[in-house]
């Protein structure tokens, strides 16, 4: 599925499941080109899976270039997703898939519709400059719950940008894990007009940057 029309931001609404041939067969391919794709449900609020969490799961998504994925599409039936290079990822849901893979790109986890709960265990950083950003854009105070620690397989690699968005408005980091554990991460950003919490987190990294505006 992919948007290579060049003219603007193309959706994409699902109006049932995409199910997998088998289990860990089949791969999906999401491209935005240069404008971006938005994957979502054709009934807002009404839950689409690709692939299936409790039974026949797709083996791959691939991600290019731009593209979101709204909270109603379910990706907990993949079992890898593989940000490649350059993408821009947005999604609050793909952290239930199996493996999560940034290559030289950037995964965006925005809690605009509601506090989140991220396995993290499953987080990988496959390129120094891999971004994940854990976001608050709503208008109200959110919390993101770690399930593990966010850690890379060597040291100096990873950037992860906290960016709480809006004034006024916090966004807080729960769960007392760790951000780079056994090895260091390459940055630390806090990043926002808005708060940010972290009591109880540890940051076990290279660089802290701050380019907030709020506390």
């Amino acid at each position: 599925l992919s948007n290579l029309t060049g003219v603007g931001v193309n959706n994409i609404l699902l109006a049932a499941d995409l199910v997998a041939p088998g289990a860990g067969e089949g791969t999906v391919i999401f491209n935005g080109g240069v404008n971006g794709l938005h994957i979502g449900s054709n009934v807002a609020g009404t839950a689409r899976n690709i692939g299936d969490g409790g039974g026949n799961k797709f083996n791959a998504l691939l991600i290019y270039n731009a593209v979101t994925i709204t909270d109603d599409v379910n990706l907990e039936g993949i079992q890898n997703v593989l940000i490649n290079n350059n993408a821009d990822f947005t999604s609050s849901t793909a952290f239930n898939a199996g493996v999560i893979q940034i290559q030289n790109a950037t995964y965006t986890i925005d809690a605009n519709n509601g506090n989140l709960n991220i396995p993290a265990g499953n987080i990988q950083f496959a390129h120094a400059d891999a971004q994940l950003i854990l976001q608050n854009s709503s208008g109200n105070d959110r919390t993101i719950t770690l399930g593990a620690n966010i850690d890379p397989d060597n040291d100096d690699e990873g950037i992860v940008i906290l960016n709480s968005v809006t004034a006024g408005k916090k966004l807080t980091i729960a769960g007392g894990k760790t951000f780079g554990g056994a090895h260091k991460l390459q940055t630390i950003v806090f990043k926002g007009a808005g708060d940010c919490g972290t009591a109880g987190t540890t940051f076990n990294t290279k660089n802290i940057v701050l380019d907030i505006t709020g506390q």
